[in-house]
């Protein structure tokens, strides 16, 4: 994969009168240049793409959360349930004292 390209630059830089030993150096940089490049785009690569083991754990957060999510809802319904309770019985209790104070008068 990396030979037609070394042997295209080499070639054409000889085919330019460039020397032969100034043309393996600039072949050889080049072909530096284009390894490094790939190591920085594959190390990207490692840091941006997720992993199975990555997935498997976001999983079990998500699953984690849900959890707490219910658990949370189950209380907020308790205290909405409790509420609701209070409200009735003063509103049971407002209106006794409403005709309490009707037949005392």
């Amino acid at each position: 994969m990396g030979m037609p390209i070394k042997l295209s630059v080499f070639e054409a830089l000889t085919d330019a009168g460039v020397k032969p030993e100034k043309a393996r150096a600039v072949e050889r940089e080049l072909e530096n240049a284009i390894q490094s490049g790939q190591d920085a785009v594959r190390a990207e690569m490692r840091e941006q793409l997720m992993t199975k083991a990555d997935g498997s754990e976001l999983k079990a957060q998500i699953a984690t959360v849900r959890t707490d999510i219910a658990a949370l809802e189950t209380r907020l319904n308790a205290r909405l349930n409790d509420q609701l309770r209070w409200i009735i019985t003063t509103q049971v209790a407002v209106v006794g004292l409403a005709l309490a104070a009707i037949k005392l008068l």
